[in-house]
């Protein structure tokens, strides 16, 4: 990613430790050589590194600062830089755990348009990393902090969940709603409120894997271009190469989650008596905008010429999709092997439309109203924002199709065309919402506590397989 080129300091990272990157990367994020201190730290965020931690913090009981006994910091050398720590090292946890955050958060406030200030900064001016609870299968974050476990995976290998781009990605992107959107009042705190942090969440975390220019070349090389194939990328939260946490092409409608809800007293409902919590509500949202960034995709290519209008798959159905599924992908393969510049460009072009439309909508979104109805209908202001208008008809029914209709809160019409002109207008967004550009919507800590709590991680102790 050239924006990330920058001069800045240097760290090295694994873009997808458990999809086939043996090496990390040395990659530049944005605080300048020299001003990133010991541990690593910088205004935002700090890194503890304890020699033994049992138990992950528990607001608002148990919170940072760590006071017991730590490795010794992680240490720029000369130049300012940590690219130089040797992987083995307890140091380079540190290392990673840092450069995974501030890379996270350095491609969101591209796309957000403006520096991310924590809700807590008030009275909590940093956020502590800690890399490793140990005997904690879990990650989260919470009031100024982030910190990880480990895991087994189903062949008994120990996973460091610092080293787990997409696993930090995911509480990084906590993080940033919370200090971006706010939260509701307590009582106020809605289903699909904690359903939507777990969606942006992981969408979060997935785009900005996917600024690592390795990652969407071996996302093509992977899938052929055709990028409903299970892949490193629609893989949430890998933790082999057949296990994920959740996958973003599903097939969730809201149908499919009916009735599962959130009750008074915190827990929730599940009609199916499955113990489904937010992470299933979300999958219907999460799945409809994965549906979006293949959908700008394919028509990315089709507008490069690298496939044949007949082989552009929007506006197909399911049925006729998987009917076709083994055509599509051969297709797709050989031209990948023809227009291999082109597919790069439409696979960045489609990442970063979404990564602006759902900038938007976090900025525009109010947390006591919030619904995935006026979620979709900000992405779809947004992707009209950006020269897509010709598409909302194929974006529009990306969210019917699971069941959310934003029509009764857009505030632009979508207008079928069966010819498809390519009409590429742009067109002026108004951000209303509770937020100033660089402030958070702080209010009380306790209701940001309460929320958090609403979001519990121990579906992480069962991932699921791939069949």
């Amino acid at each position: 990613m050239n924006r990330m080129a920058r001069p800045g300091t240097r760290f090295r990272l694994f873009p997808e430790y458990a999809s086939g990157f043996a090496e990390p990367e040395t990659v530049t994020v944005s605080p300048a050589a020299g001003t990133v201190g010991y541990g690593p730290s910088d205004a935002a965020m700090y890194v503890v590194n304890p020699v033994l931690k049992t138990e992950p913090y528990s607001p608002p009981g148990f919170m940072p600062p760590w006071q017991g006994r730590q490795f010794a910091p992680a240490a720029p050398d000369r130049a300012g830089h940590f690219d130089h720590i040797e992987v083995e090292a307890p140091q380079f946890l540190a290392a990673h755990l840092y450069g995974t955050v501030r890379r996270t958060l350095d491609v969101w406030e591209h796309y957000l348009r403006r520096p991310v200030v924590w809700w807590h900064v008030a009275f909590l001016p940093q956020i502590e990393l800690v890399p490793v609870v140990t005997g904690w299968s879990n990650a989260h974050s919470g009031p100024g902090f982030i910190e990880t476990g480990m895991m087994r995976n189903a062949t008994g290998r120990e996973q460091l969940l610092a080293l787990n781009f997409d696993v930090v990605g995911h509480e990084t992107g906590h993080a940033i709603l919370f200090s971006q959107v706010g939260v509701p009042a307590p009582d106020q705190v809605s289903s699909e409120y904690l359903a939507f942090h777990e969606s942006f969440s992981d969408l979060i975390g997935m785009i900005a894997a996917m600024n690592f220019a390795s990652v969407t070349q071996k996302l093509l090389a992977q899938t052929g271009g055709n990028l409903y194939a299970a892949n490193l990328v629609n893989r949430l939260g890998k933790l082999s190469d057949r296990e994920q946490v959740r996958i973003a092409d599903n097939e969730t409608t809201m149908e499919d989650v009916a009735g599962l809800r959130l009750e008074a007293d915190g827990n929730w409902f599940d009609p199916l008596g499955q113990d489904r919590n937010q992470h299933a509500l979300a999958e219907p949202l999460t799945g409809a905008i994965f549906d979006i960034m293949v959908d700008i995709f394919q028509e990315g290519l089709v507008r490069r010429g690298a496939i044949a209008p007949d082989h552009d798959a929007r506006g197909w159905t399911r049925d006729a999709v998987e009917a076709s599924f083994a055509e599509l992908h051969l297709q797709s393969r050989r031209a990948l092997a023809r227009f291999g510049a082109e597919f790069r460009s439409a696979i960045d072009e489609a990442r970063d439309a979404v990564g602006y439309a759902m900038a938007h909508a976090i900025s525009a979104l109010e947390p006591r109203t919030l619904s995935f109805q006026g979620v979709a209908a900000r992405l779809l202001e947004a992707a009209a924002a950006q020269g897509l208008g010709h598409m909302l008809p194929d974006l529009l029914d990306d969210f019917l199709w699971r069941g959310i209709d934003p029509r009764p809160l857009l505030s632009i019409e979508v207008v079928r065309d069966p010819m498809r002109r390519l009409d590429r207008t742009r067109h002026r967004l108004r951000v209303t919402g509770p937020h100033i550009q660089g402030r958070c919507g702080c209010s009380d800590p306790r209701a940001f506590i309460f929320a958090r709590r609403l979001m519990p991680h121990s579906h992480r102790e069962e991932t699921a397989a791939m069949t």
